[in-house]
């Protein structure tokens, strides 16, 4: 298989991933803002901070995928952007049903049971974060062994060149 076509079904492969990402990501993203919308109108700031910080960590959410797919088509698997983001996603979506029931217990004028948040749903989805991100990280220690290796094994050959 060429390199080119390798890059073009990683393409289509991560064009089909960010479509149902999409549709998925849209639909929570639209029923927050709708949400977040009717309590800057009736002026409930608990329910605007508790939906902002929602939409804040959806958009974290969205970005950290944007970010890792862009840098696996650039060819940037086993860097440490990518265990970071990983990571950093896996918290969010720990926070993200904490927020909602921190929502619920502090604003009791919104009907908060409108966006389902199914905590199992989100907890193992986070959790499956952090094994990604550990993944990445054992594929980042073994990138820089064999890149030191590497070096050992040129050190010789260079040597015996200059002489």
């Amino acid at each position: 298989m060429s390199k080119t076509s390798k890059n073009t079904s990683l393409g289509v492969i991560t064009g089909v991933f960010i479509f149902f990402l999409f549709l998925i990501g849209f639909k929570k993203f639209d029923e927050a803002y709708i949400q977040l919308k009717q309590s800057v109108v009736s002026e409930h700031i608990h329910a605007v901070l508790f939906y902002s910080l929602e939409l804040a960590v959806l958009i974290f959410i969205a970005y950290g995928v944007c970010k890792v797919i862009g840098n696996i088509n650039k060819q940037k698997f086993f860097v440490k952007i990518n265990y970071k983001l990983f990571y950093y996603m896996g918290v969010a979506l720990f926070f993200l049903p904490l927020l909602h029931e921190l929502g619920k217990a502090f604003d009791t004028a919104h009907d908060w049971e409108s966006i389902p948040m199914e905590i199992p749903v989100w907890s193992a989805i986070g959790a499956f974060l952090f094994i990604i991100a550990e993944i990445f990280r054992y594929g980042i220690r073994m990138k820089e062994d064999q890149d030191l290796s590497l070096i050992h094994i040129s050190e010789p050959t260079r040597l015996r060149c200059i002489s």
